[in-house]
């Protein structure tokens, strides 16, 4: 990943950056360093904050600095800096951000430590008038030491909690407890804020909020009552209010001052102190950017155009940075509480398999022990291996396209690996109070949350998790014989349709997938398997839709009882229900205009009428290759023409249906064009291309992502780096970097455009690259295959687009080769000419 550089800002962008490391500590920040830190949600630095919190709260990280008297911010918020300008650099994954006015530059260099919980800045003061001037300094940042919950949830009664110390260069802050009326627990964390300067000598401490303003405020202090090292204050709120003594500055000179925001388990933060000089401080620095561009390197193209190709360099950190973060910690993030969703979990270890990460097997296998013994499947993975949970804020759903994603995700494994043992592991079952996919609880279920017989875990093959996600989803059809919606699918939004909605869009999805399973056991090649009995015999009978009731009320009272099932049978069975769901969708399922339905409404009436159209059930339908070539033209057609809008971004969600739809779900109260409700929303839209590309209408899937990508590094699209989950009607992306399109997006140009398709561990290149993917006639993937980082150049002299040329010649190491591997030796130059 190279640097993005933003230069001559003028006031606020609503830019942010994400900066963090793999032992925990998370944080973001603005170019006016707003933005919060913390270890996790009962467990921030610093105060937690929203999107308007950004511009709007003091609480953030800041330095004063009384320029012959006047007060200059390092954030900018005094009046005299309103006419500063800005320059902000941010890279792997680093911020520096100039502030520029007459009198001063104030350069701020930020990042995390590598392997040390804490948040590091070093700040240089550059005296740009040509007089010496009196520079007074004073540190000026909240330290918070709680849980998000404690924000408007006795935080006035939470501070009496606090015992902070005054040390050598730091202010370390402890609770006593961890305040939660459902039950108080002692708390364990630490937290810190250090100050250190070769320049300046530190006059007082200000480790008390109330006596930092005195009777001023957080812009204007009136700081009192000064403290110092080993003092103590308790029962206020916690400051990082260090004063250093005055000193001249002549002009040009430079005064550096180092900041940090630390917090562990065991105290003695002084540590941390370390990282703050000159010399360890960029040693830090410098690893911090090493390790990212390794991950970075993991997957890079060179593409379409270097701002394409450095705009992917921080899509491929995204999928990293959710597995961290999961759908949390960030300004839009607000709602979350850490961890991640089911849907979330599986599709970003899509971008995981690319990058060769060793951990990718064993999470697989620990993710399917959250489904339960009835196909549904806890909602919420925690950051522990193991820890699944059934809801998120004790709201108990079923997302009817849950079942659907991990046979994608295992798919991709098996085919990059070869790994068909993978099949048959063994892995346990989630069982908690609910049962008959969450519509019945029952009082008696185990601690540990695994599902037992008789005091014995019990395992099954992840096949057998495979076939019951699928066949349970197959069988569980609304009225009109598509699957229901349950409380919503892949779009949140739509959970006002418990009654009679149902979902069209993924029925083409698990029609698909119980061919996908039938072709794993034809690939498996295995006479026979076994599974658990009332399972066995569901699956065997799916093509004669059997009562789901039955087998929910047995496996409510789960027995263990195993049979073994004749393979060529099952594929018959799974096969003909495939087929039978796929005619249903192609009688009943389309639209007026040729394109598709993809919903039924509470009222069992279609979604979409004449003049309307939704995305998903189009790009369901071409991602799962369930309609003809003449259906899939007809459907990018319609689809282009009713709902492809390149000026914000390339392929909104759905038309405007001009009403609040009480009887589909909330997303149709949101205003029009935003979220879930018609806005530019880069998952769908991305997936929506990856169909197209598998049609080979490659025309329109470049176009869908040329669209996404350009508005991506528009100006005025307000986005720093990477892509967002959706464009607004005005363009400007919303909710950064966390978001399932990175993983994708990085899938689509892997296998697609440039062609890297792996089937059981045999690699055939079928590129798809357009002309305008070219840069000078070349393009390149660095990727990983059969285990090595590997280049594949394309070189296209003629300038020939899609459809014109083919490979006329592959080389490795100055070899020719046949377009057919098993391995690789070296990197691959592929030539395209005119194809006759």
């Amino acid at each position: 990943m190279g640097t993005i550089l933003k230069q001559n800002l003028k006031g606020l962008t609503g830019y942010y950056f994400p900066l963090f490391n793999k032992s925990g500590l998370m944080s973001y920040i603005t170019p006016t360093l707003s933005g919060d830190i913390k270890l996790d949600y009962h467990h921030y630095i610093t105060e937690p904050f929203t999107e308007k919190d950004l511009v709007n709260s003091l609480f953030s990280r800041n330095v004063i600095f009384y320029v012959d008297g006047k007060p200059y911010h390092l954030n900018g918020n005094s009046l005299l800096q309103q006419k500063d300008t800005m320059d902000l650099e941010v890279g792997p994954l680093y911020q520096v951000v100039t502030r520029n006015n007459p009198k001063m530059s104030l350069k701020t260099t930020s990042f995390i430590v590598n392997d040390d919980p804490i948040e590091i800045h070093k700040i240089e003061f550059t005296n740009r008038s040509t007089k010496t001037i009196r520079l007074d300094v004073l540190t000026a940042s909240p330290l918070y030491g709680r849980s998000a919950d404690n924000l408007r949830d006795h935080r006035h009664v939470t501070s009496l909690l606090n015992r902070v110390w005054v040390k050598d260069g730091l202010i370390e802050l402890k609770p006593t407890l961890s305040f939660d009326e459902r039950g108080h627990k002692p708390n364990d964390v630490y937290y810190g804020f250090h100050a250190q300067s070769s320049d300046l000598s530190i006059k007082a401490y200000y480790p008390s909020l109330d006596d930092f303003i005195g009777n001023g405020n957080l812009l204007f202090p009136k700081p009192q009552n000064p403290s110092h090292v080993g003092d103590t204050i308790d029962g206020y709120e916690a400051l990082g209010g260090i004063a250093f003594n005055p000193i001249q500055v002549e002009p040009n000179q430079t005064i550096r001052l180092f900041i940090g925001f630390s917090a562990n388990t065991v105290g003695h933060l002084e540590r941390y102190n370390v990282y703050l000089n000159e010399t360890n401080f960029d040693t830090a620095f410098n690893a911090c950017k090493t390790y990212w561009l390794d991950e970075v390197s993991r997957l890079q193209f060179s593409y379409g155009s270097q701002a394409k190709t450095a705009l992917l360099d921080m899509v491929a950190i995204q999928p990293i940075l959710r597995r961290f973060f999961g759908n949390s910690y960030m300004p839009h993030h607000d709602y979350g509480k850490g961890g991640k969703g089911w849907r979330d979990l599986w599709q970003d270890l899509l971008s995981l398999i690319m990058y060769n990460d060793p951990t990718v097997k064993d999470a697989l296998i620990n993710n399917f022990a959250g489904i339960r013994i009835d196909g549904s499947n806890a909602t919420i993975i925690g950051s522990k291996k193991g820890e699944f949970k059934a809801d998120r804020n004790n709201i108990v759903r079923v997302w009817s396209d849950h079942g659907a994603w991990p046979i994608v995700t295992t798919a991709m494994y098996i085919h990059e690996t070869g790994d068909l043992d993978f099949l048959w592991l063994q892995t346990p079952y989630f069982e908690d109070q609910f049962t008959h996919y969450t519509k019945k609880t029952k009082t008696n279920f185990p601690k540990d949350y695994v599902l037992r017989v008789e005091g014995t875990p019990y395992t099954g093959t992840i096949f057998e998790h495979l076939l019951l996600e699928n066949v349970v989803a197959s069988l569980n059809l609304g009225e009109q014989g598509f699957l229901k919606l349950e409380d919503a699918d892949w779009n949140d939004g739509l959970d006002m349709a418990t009654k009679k909605g149902e979902t069209l869009a993924f029925t083409h999805f698990y029609a698909n997938n119980l061919r996908t399973l039938a072709e794993f056991l034809e690939y498996a090649n295995v006479p026979t398997i076994t599974l658990f009995k009332s399972l066995a015999e569901l699956s065997l009978n799916i093509h004669k839709n059997p009562s789901l009731e039955s087998f929910l009320d047995r496996v409510a009272l789960f027995d263990g009882v195993t049979a073994v099932v004749d393979t060529t049978q099952l594929i018959k069975a799974l096969k003909a229900k495939a087929k039978a769901m796929i005619k249903h969708l192609d009688v009943y399922g389309v639209h007026p205009t040729g394109a598709l339905q993809s919903y039924i409404d509470n009222d069992g009436i279609f979604l979409d009428r004449f003049d309307t159209l939704s995305l998903t059930g189009q790009a369901m339908a071409l991602l799962s290759e369930t309609v003809s070539l003449k259906r899939a033209k007809q459907i990018a057609s319609v689809t282009k023409k009713t709902l492809f809008d390149a000026s914000i971004g390339g392929y909104k969600l759905n038309s405007n249906f001009e009403e609040v739809k009480l009887n589909m779900g909330r997303a149709y109260g949101f205003a029009y064009g935003h979220k879930e409700n018609g806005a530019v929303f880069s998952h769908m839209a991305v997936m929506y291309a990856y169909g197209l590309y598998q049609y080979d209408l490659v025309n329109y899937g470049h176009e869908a992502i040329d669209a996404l990508m350009n508005r991506s590094i528009h100006p005025k699209s307000n986005m720093l780096a990477g892509i967002p989950e959706y464009f607004t009607p005005k363009g400007e992306g919303k909710y950064s970097y966390l978001t399932g399109s990175a993983s994708w997006l990085l899938k689509l140009l892997r296998t697609e455009v440039f062609g890297i398709q792996m089937h059981l561990g045999t690699l055939i290149l079928n590129p798809k690259l357009t002309k305008k993917d070219f840069i000078h006639g070349v393009a390149y993937i660095d990727t990983y295959l059969f285990g090595q980082k590997r280049r594949i150049t394309y070189h296209n002299p003629k300038q020939l687009s899609y459809g014109q040329y083919e490979i006329k010649k592959i080389t490795m190491n100055s070899q020719w080769v046949p377009n057919y591997f098993q391995s690789l030796d070296g990197n691959l130059e592929v030539y395209l000419d005119e194809r006759y």
